[in-house]
């Protein structure tokens, strides 16, 4: 696991701020009992407290002002998560989310000449693609690509420094699937091979897609 003195670069506090969000999401009520106090309950709920909605006002403000946010402090936002028992629950929403987010971004028309183009160089796109969004996830980490057997491999990975259990690297599994999807090439992604495991990298691999 990465020591929090040894991490370094910075990210967008927006990965942050949908990280939040997500956290505050899942621990809305659907509704209120009539016998339940709120009051007393709500202190219970992370993503509603005053310290959460603090942070999220700095993160908005952070990134209105085009500033950025140091890996380490992005970290321990995930290592506090991921102390929760539904901490894939939040992770898997956070990637969701961030995933769509990029794919959206991608001019249309690159999207519409992408589908018909040929599997192979689909497959490259799609891994570039990747790439970015694991970078923008995991600053400083080494990124490679295995085009033959495709998959996206992170050493030194941010999330899976989180926790031993690796629920913090479900974050990443759901954008490369969001995004994957958003871009039309709609796949499964599977994440075999874990740091938080004592595994030498983090891997996902990428159904091939058809011809």
């Amino acid at each position: 696991m990465i020591r929090t003195a040894d991490i370094a670069g910075r990210l967008s506090p927006g990965i942050a701020l949908v990280l939040l969000e997500s956290l505050r999401d899942v621990d809305m009520p659907s509704e209120v009992l009539e016998d339940e106090e709120f009051h007393i309950s709500l202190p219970r709920r992370l993503g509603l407290s005053d310290v959460i909605d603090g942070q999220m006002r700095r993160y908005a403000e952070m990134s209105r002002r085009r500033r950025q946010l140091e890996a380490s402090e992005f970290v321990d936002l995930l290592r506090l998560i991921a102390r929760r028992p539904d901490a894939r629950l939040v992770f898997e929403a956070a990637g969701d989310r961030l995933g769509t987010e990029y794919a959206a971004r991608t001019p249309k028309a690159v999207s519409l000449a992408r589908r018909f183009a040929p599997a192979g160089i689909r497959r490259r796109a799609l891994l570039r693609h990747l790439r970015r969004v694991a970078a923008s996830l995991s600053p400083g980490s080494t990124i490679r690509l295995d085009r033959t057997d495709p998959s996206v491999s992170v050493a030194r990975c941010l999330p899976a420094s989180a926790d031993t259990s690796g629920s913090a690297c479900c974050i990443i599994t759901a954008a490369f699937a969001a995004c994957a999807e958003g871009l039309g090439e709609a796949t499964p992604v599977r994440h075999p091979t874990c740091e938080s495991r004592g595994d030498e990298s983090c891997r996902w691999e990428v159904v091939p897609l058809k011809q």
